[in-house]
């Protein structure tokens, strides 16, 4: 018995493996969809107007009075100017970091809120503050949402390539561990075969010599991945059951199809082999 342990190891070595990287890329597909789905819902329920900077005072009571004009406006549900060191903050990347004096330079801006129910338009907000006699840009994040979306076109393919490698090295797998057990078994097969017994009953007799090793090495490449996932942070923001309910069930369907996948393909291979010790 000892002498077939080692292989029977690492076939369970080989599938755990394969399912828990299954597991994590599957995981990082659903948190990067998730992620950029919720970026682009809370754009999608913003906008942005930049005043053009004229002197510090001035650009403050222009702020002041956009957004008072702004959270007038139908389907705005707030509008609010940023502080000035805020607004710096947001925009370091682009403006090397600028402060103090620089901060007169730089645009006020105003965050506003739309109304879910009935949110405004770009157009809207334009018009508003044309109307006011206030010189501004409207920026509705349609650049942003659209970069959102980018990145998740560009972060799927990767991922499925990954998912579909471990498809493939679970199939493989299976169906080499079956194909030695069948050949280990070879003349215990052929006798009870010539001695009238099926080959039904031969081949469930080969999946059940292969099945604890493909099967306990999917549930612990199953286990291994959640753990990860939770340590990684891609299993979820929290641990509450509704943020872990999701990349559970993820988990859940990743894991049975490594089954499924790694036991067909062994039962497959068994099959042949056993045809061809049929008389």
């Amino acid at each position: 018995m000892k002498r077939h342990s080692g292989p029977r190891l690492a076939v369970a070595l080989i599938v755990a493996a394969f399912t828990a990287l299954a597991g994590l890329a599957g995981l990082a597909g659903l948190a990067a969809f998730e992620r950029s789905e919720g970026w682009r819902a809370r754009l999608a329920g913003e906008m942005t107007v930049a005043i053009r900077p004229t002197s510090p005072a001035t650009s403050d009571a222009a702020a002041a009075r956009a957004a008072e004009v702004l959270a007038g406006t139908d389907g705005v549900a707030e509008a609010r100017a940023l502080d000035p060191s805020r607004v710096s903050a947001l925009l370091a990347p682009w403006t090397a970091g600028a402060r103090g004096p620089d901060l007169a330079a730089l645009p006020r801006l105003i965050a506003v809120d739309l109304d879910p129910r009935r949110p405004a338009r770009r157009q809207d907000l334009a018009e508003a503050l044309n109307a006011a006699g206030i010189d501004a840009v409207v920026d509705d994040h349609k650049g942003w949402r659209q970069s959102a979306l980018e990145f998740q076109n560009r972060a799927a393919a990767p991922l499925i390539g990954a998912l579909m490698l471990c498809v493939a090295g679970l199939a493989a797998t299976g169906a080499l561990a079956a194909g030695h057990e069948a050949s280990r078994q070879a003349s215990t097969l052929r006798t009870r075969l010539h001695l009238g017994e099926t080959a039904a009953s031969c081949l469930l007799s080969t999946g059940r010599a292969t099945a604890p090793g493909l099967l306990g090495g999917v549930l612990a490449g199953g286990v291994a991945a959640g753990v990860l996932g939770v340590l990684s942070g891609l299993a979820g923001p929290g641990t509450s059951p509704a943020a872990l309910a999701a990349p559970a069930g993820l988990l859940a369907g990743v894991t049975a199809l490594a089954a499924l996948v790694a036991m067909t393909c062994a039962f497959a291979m068994a099959a042949r082999r056993i045809g061809e010790l049929e008389p």
